[in-house]
């Protein structure tokens, strides 16, 4: 079971999103080292296509192509990409593919999404009418609609920076866009920044490019443009690297499976000192350092940060408070609502909850009885996929995110606030990525049902707190952190 946790694919939504947000730029999007007057203009684009490998510390691990296409109101944009990766010595490959129709400004007006792993399939499209956006999102055979209201046009995050093209941005100047994420099914936004002129050498090859930066949230990506305005370097989260090559070599050799990014070891933080009994700890205390000082990992009471020393403290069952359900505080409304990902309020989720816990209304035995249900029912296999209460409901099988995703929609079901939490756990002398969830027992109360854990051990370290939607805040974390653990009881 201990070994389990290293199935931990909370980095599969990091990889996902590093490659989802970033740049994807048609020709002459952004200023060249030697701006042409045609770019002033801006003309109508032609249709283009263009390839890219993707490569890990020299080894490639994938291929994309994009195109773009004029249509008789603007422009169809399409980007299909392969990835080979590998957890625990199984190789998977994930395909996905975007597809989207803009207007002449390069705008959202309409997007098809498909992501196909593991014999899964998570699909998501949507429109833009009247201010809104309206789609649906299909995972598990199961379809549920989302909406939301539009304050200013919207863009995919693959295809916002087009809309700058033909702009003459001086360094240093910024433009800001609304996104919509398919992935996370969530609206937010992309500021784009031009760095300035560069030379990079590329499989021996010299280009004057200039250098482009995409900040999102407290992430920033960077790609370079050369002379022709094509992109010929793009960096992604945890070292991964995208280079312009032709079709040939872009679909050709180098897919060696021992090369597969192994995305949970290359994800994990190492620590010096080892931990004894890890599963039983009931406090730690680490040094966490950051590259980025505003950075928060203060979730009190269960976890302090200050000065560079992060403690944990675990809740004890003592001091927890237990009530009858339902929970009818106003002010728990959001942990007890259902979302895309934790459909609470499906009849099969609410079905399945009345027989776990048939007439038990307390909310610390109801926690208990879904708690263990969760861990006993689901087998504990990696998926490679983006998960819905109600596909686990269905397989019956997956990794932490699919174990914490259906609990938290259980527990919801059941009138008992719920909440998922993504960090890091110890194991092996490494913190690796994990999810669990949090119930509300008097206060948030983290609980494992991949580990069959009440409350759950201090090494589980809190860095965001949210559904699946919100787990793109891990990448701010990436790369960013080190730990050094200074004591533990």
């Amino acid at each position: 079971m201990q070994r389990f946790i290293k199935l931990a694919i909370v980095v599969f939504w990091i990889i996902m999103a590093s490659l989802l947000v970033r740049w994807n730029l048609p020709e002459r999007s952004l200023p060249l080292p030697r701006p042409s007057p045609a770019l002033e203009s801006a003309p109508s684009l032609a249709a283009q296509e263009a390839w890219m490998s993707i490569y890990h510390q020299n080894h490639k691990v994938g291929y994309l192509q994009r195109k773009l296409s004029p249509t008789t109101t603007g422009y169809q944009w399409e980007e299909i990409w392969r990835m080979r990766l590998r957890f625990l010595n199984t190789p998977q490959t994930i395909h996905t593919e975007i597809r989207a129709d803009t207007d002449r400004s390069f705008a959202l007006t309409h997007f098809d999404f498909r992501l196909l792993s593991s014999g899964l399939t998570f699909h998501a499209n949507g429109h833009v009418s009247d201010h809104k956006l309206d789609g649906h999102m299909t995972t598990g055979g199961e379809t549920s609609p989302f909406s939301f209201p539009l304050q200013s046009p919207i863009y995919l995050p693959s295809s916002t920076p087009m809309a700058l093209r033909g702009a003459s941005l001086q360094v240093g100047e910024e433009r800001q866009f609304s996104i919509f994420n398919p992935l996370s099914m969530r609206t937010d936004s992309i500021v784009v920044t031009v760095v300035g002129p560069d030379t990079l050498t590329i499989k021996g090859q010299q280009h004057n490019a200039t250098q482009g930066r995409e900040r999102f949230g407290t992430t920033t990506m960077h790609a370079w443009l050369d002379t022709e305005g094509n992109v010929v370097k793009e960096e992604a989260a945890l070292g991964l690297v995208l280079l312009r090559e032709s079709q040939q070599d872009a679909l050709g050799g180098g897919w060696q499976e021992h090369d597969a990014l192994d995305l949970t070891a290359s994800a994990a933080i190492p620590v010096q000192r080892s931990i004894s009994h890890p599963r039983t700890l009931t406090n730690l205390r680490l040094r966490l350092s950051s590259a980025d000082n505003a950075l928060r990992f203060s979730f009190p009471p269960r976890q302090q940060h200050q000065d560079q020393m992060l403690t944990i403290t675990q809740e004890t069952l003592p001091s927890l408070t237990t009530y009858p359900l339902p929970q009818t505080d106003p002010s728990f409304a959001e942990d007890l609502a259902p979302t895309p990902f934790l459909q609470s309020g499906h009849p099969r989720v609410i079905t399945q909850m009345q027989q776990i816990l048939g007439h038990e209304r307390d909310a610390l035995r109801a926690t208990r009885y879904l708690l263990n249900w969760t861990y006993s029912t689901i087998e504990k296999t990696p998926t490679v996929a983006l998960p819905t209460a109600l596909e686990v409901l269905d397989s019956k099988r997956g990794d932490c995110n699919e174990h914490a995703v259906l609990f938290t929609a259980l527990a919801r079901a059941a009138g008992l606030p719920a909440r998922i939490a993504a960090g890091v756990v110890y194991l092996d002398d490494a913190f690796y990525y994990h999810a669990w969830s949090e119930v509300w027992l008097g206060q948030w109360v983290a609980v494992d049902p991949t580990l069959q854990q009440l409350p759950a051990d201090a090494t589980h370290i809190k860095f965001v707190e949210g559904g699946p939607e919100q787990h793109m805040g891990l990448l701010k974390v990436l790369g960013n952190v080190t730990l050094e653990v200074m004591g533990y009881e």
